[in-house]
């Protein structure tokens, strides 16, 4: 199969436009400092490749084992050849990149499936991706506990409890669109197709550092959107932490 990479532009710059809050030592919570998750898969996609159509699909299928949790990146490194992909931003295409030296991955592509951070395979090898997530499933890590509740109007608190294997890790909230959608696309490979979504990235926003033990975060809510909570090590890092709430159908 043909295999097409694109190298992004040297210079790059992260583009998050979030805020960031500060953690805060909280009272003690009666939930466990663990807790089980699913494993999370992501996908880095685009509009504009040929291959990501059937990609696209394809995470949609994995998202109905119950311990596989997915979200897909849209990014805008093939925007240069007449789409402009009605998802992505650049920070998301900042993510992919933060992860290329810790998976040893020379440069960022689509169809690129991530799982829990610390392996990947190409999105046109399905039985890949599949095996890897398999594995992942086997070999699980402990994981704090993450609570998504509802704080001040508009916001979400994210209350978290556990112990780390890591000096620090970054905690991010995450907006994404549930379930399927469709884009009509008008130009670049898929010209004419409309294109299958899945659990769409909608906003990334950085919350800050946690080592360890009680802390509370507070993010900016999209309740029509899901919401989740991702504890991962610094730049890339793997995953050591997910939780997510679905819409509350709020605006």
């Amino acid at each position: 199969m043909h295999h097409f990479y694109v190298t992004i532009l040297s210079g790059l710059v992260l583009g998050l436009s979030a805020v960031s809050a500060a953690a805060q030592t909280i009272a003690p919570a009666s939930t466990p400092a663990s807790q089980d998750r699913p494993v999370l898969v992501e996908l880095f996609t685009s509009q504009g490749c040929g291959l990501c159509p059937e990609a696209n699909v394809f995470l949609g299928e994995l998202d109905q084992d119950e311990d596989v949790f997915v979200l897909a990146w849209g990014v805008n490194y093939w925007d240069m050849y007449g789409w402009t992909d009605t998802y992505a931003r650049p920070e998301y295409v900042q993510r992919q990149r933060n992860y290329l030296p810790n998976l040893g991955a020379p440069r960022p592509y689509t169809p690129h499936f991530i799982v829990d951070g610390v392996v990947d395979a190409p999105g046109w090898n399905q039985d890949q991706v599949s095996q890897i997530v398999d594995e992942r499933l086997q070999a699980m890590p402990q994981t704090p506990s993450i609570a998504i509740e509802t704080g001040q109007p508009g916001m979400y608190d994210i209350r978290i409890n556990g112990d780390v294997s890591a000096d620090a890790l970054d905690v991010w909230l995450v907006a994404y669109a549930p379930g399927w959608a469709q884009v009509e696309v008008g130009a670049g490979e898929n010209a004419g197709l409309d294109m299958l979504h899945y659990n769409m990235v909608k906003s990334v926003t950085y919350l800050g550092h946690w080592a360890g033990g009680e802390a509370q975060f507070s993010g900016e809510s999209y309740r029509r959107y899901g919401m989740a909570v991702i504890i991962q090590g610094a730049n890339g890092g793997p995953i050591y932490g997910f939780a997510h709430r679905e819409p509350t159908g709020e605006s």
